[in-house]
């Protein structure tokens, strides 16, 4: 038997009364449940089970099951502040299914638990701040070996003074400002100084520009080949809920 916290990722439905839990767990890494009843009023796992929930959870492991029995479960953390604001909940279903997309498989996931524990707590506090994804991105890309130097230009290697002239996602390069001389930066400026903001532990007063940079970066290093279903929810939210500092 294994006891250990989990954050869930995903779930739906297995049958009229019953869930497929996906979470990622502190000990295992991504493990898939099957929760018969879960749908039910008297579910002892009421709650816990419930997505983006930090929850401790009771199973048996089984190298030759695809789908575990959950033999206990209760709520350590439900986020409810985050749940009361739609952009938040966007932005944090984002997270969780980059993870489930694209987190190794069959191996244990501390740093991917730790940073999107981190992540969902910032964002339910109740004056979070607005570079809360972005810096997820930002660890991510470093826990995955895609590491971005916000600090020097990839020219000419000295450290950028104020916020960089340009960076091209499909390198990861940042340019300064002698480096990029008469050309036109293809970055938007509002990107370049959410990039800016973040090097200097700022918040970013419009940071869909920086979100939206650092996903472009992620895609063309890990390959999106599968749709983030999630965005599409995200770029709808932004637009009803635009964020500024």
């Amino acid at each position: 038997m294994i006891k250990t916290r989990a954050i869930v990722l995903h779930r739906y439905a297995y049958s009229d009364s019953s869930w497929i839990v996906k979470a990622l767990t502190e000990e295992c890494g991504i493990v898939s449940f099957i929760v018969k009843g879960g749908k039910r009023k008297e579910s002892p796992f009421k709650g816990a089970l419930d997505p983006l929930a930090l929850s401790e959870v009771v199973f048996r492991e089984n190298p030759n099951a695809e789908l575990l029995f959950v033999k206990e479960a209760c709520v350590i953390e439900w986020h409810p502040h985050l749940r009361e604001n739609l952009l938040k909940t966007a932005k944090a279903q984002v997270m969780t299914e980059i993870v489930l997309r694209y987190a190794p498989a069959g191996v244990p996931l501390e740093g991917e638990f730790s940073l999107l524990e981190n992540a969902l707590a910032a964002l339910d506090a109740v004056n979070s701040g607005s570079g809360i994804f972005a810096r997820w991105l930002l660890g991510i890309c470093d826990l995955w070996g895609y590491t971005l130097d916000l600090h020097t230009c990839n020219r000419c290697g000295q450290a950028i003074e104020g916020a960089p002239a340009d960076f091209h996602p499909e390198t990861g390069a940042f340019v300064c400002k002698n480096c990029l001389g008469v050309e036109t930066p293809r970055a938007r400026k509002e990107t370049l100084d959410g990039f800016y903001a973040l090097r200097s532990d700022n918040e970013p007063a419009t940071p869909e520009y920086v979100e939206n940079a650092l996903l472009a970066y992620l895609r063309n290093h890990i390959g999106f080949m599968r749709e983030i279903n999630s965005l599409k929810f995200l770029n709808e939210t932004r637009k009803l809920f635009p964020e500024v500092q």
